[in-house]
């Protein structure tokens, strides 16, 4: 059994365990059933203005990765965001804001890169959070071009132009089939670095947050991170961390807050039973 389909067996057997109903792919009737809590407001607002039609049908699967991130970050929505921040290990005093979905157009036409999370510091910079639950273990990105014409204009690079020479470089080796990735989606990452960028100059940092799982494909794909940091990750202040790792750290971090408990107990019941 590949990852991604243990996973998919994982969380079926988690609903069973709570007497939830789902059809044979794993989608259980409604989102809410999906969610420890009703969606806030501003995830509402957010998944709504998000290009993948979350809340009309994606959220309702057990394995979806926007109700991971639903889960996990929408706790601290209207909250002190202090844990949130050690938990992913950013060195700041606070957090202003999440917005889900977030959108950080580049400049060229068309739907612009949708980050599943932004988080606004207090000192005005911005975290942009790419999450993977599954995807980067279901399928290989192998041999497969994701960037369209439009990022290479004649008038020029468009990530030199904002100031990140070594994505340039990067996205130039990607698109003539020079450098390769299996599991890791480069073209993704560099398409939010080249938003955030265009948008905030040198105000942001991007994480990328997955799910881990044991495995070759799993081993490959933290090699192609590293592969990933080496080109790129001073120039766009570049994080790779799992969703075990932050959950880990959560789990010891102390939130005056009646409802912390039940929160560490969803995901850690739900998601990581053996951290």
């Amino acid at each position: 059994m590949n990852p991604k389909q243990k996973i998919i067996e994982d969380q079926k057997a988690w609903a069973k365990s709570k007497g939830l109903s789902f059809d044979p792919k794993g989608y259980v009737g409604d989102t809410e059933t999906n969610l420890r809590r009703p969606l806030s407001a501003c995830a509402v607002k957010g998944f709504n203005r998000g290009a993948g039609s979350e809340l009309a049908g994606h959220m309702k699967a057990l394995h979806s990765s926007s109700a991971l991130v639903a889960n996990f970050f929408d706790y601290w929505t209207g909250r002190d965001k202090n844990g949130l921040l050690y938990g992913l290990g950013i060195d700041a005093y606070n957090a202003e804001s999440l917005e889900f979905e977030a959108k950080f157009p580049t400049g060229l036409g068309g739907t612009p890169p949708h980050l599943d999370v932004a988080m606004t510091l207090s000192s005005g910079a911005v975290i942009g959070i790419e999450s993977k639950f599954t995807e980067h273990m279901g399928r290989s990105t192998k041999d497969k071009s994701k960037f369209e014409p439009s990022y290479f204009p004649h008038s020029g690079g468009l990530w030199a132009y904002v100031g990140l020479p070594g994505c340039q470089r990067l996205a130039e080796e990607l698109h003539d089939g020079r450098h390769k990735f299996d599991y890791l989606d480069p073209w993704q990452l560099l398409k939010h670095a080249l938003g955030l960028a265009t948008q905030l100059h040198d105000q942001f940092g991007l994480y990328y947050l997955y799910y881990d799982y044991p495995g070759e494909r799993a081993e490959t794909h933290k090699r192609e991170i590293w592969n990933f940091v080496s080109r790129v990750g001073e120039e766009i202040r570049f994080k790779a961390v799992s969703y075990q790792e932050v959950f880990g750290r959560l789990n010891t971090f102390h939130q005056a807050d009646a409802e912390y408990p039940d929160y560490i107990d969803y995901l850690g019941t739900r998601y990581f039973p053996a951290t």
